[in-house]
């Protein structure tokens, strides 16, 4: 007897919300890079951590920034909270 495995976020259906997670990361994007202020920084990010929340893949959110999905996924693989507790020594 084999077992089915759920469905991923990422093989969820394509929706308005998923369009509107990508226009509001290109948004936060062009906002990052061209004011490059502390604030405009913590927008993508969240922007970036919105769009993974939803499923959307690294792929998507490379081509959004203009980068490569590996860099997209290097770079903003770990959220703030796990950045902080590796920096004291934590394992996260």
């Amino acid at each position: 007897m084999t077992t089915r495995r759920p469905k991923s976020k990422s093989h969820s259906r394509w929706t308005a919300e998923h369009d509107t997670a990508v226009r509001r990361l290109a948004d936060a994007a062009r906002e990052a890079q061209h004011s490059a202020t502390p604030d405009s920084q913590e927008q993508l990010r969240s922007a970036v951590d919105a769009a993974r929340d939803m499923g959307i893949g690294w792929t998507k959110i490379g081509d959004t920034l203009g980068i490569a999905s590996g860099n997209a996924y290097h770079r903003y693989r770990k959220r703030p909270e796990q950045q902080r507790c590796d920096a004291n020594g934590a394992h996260g």
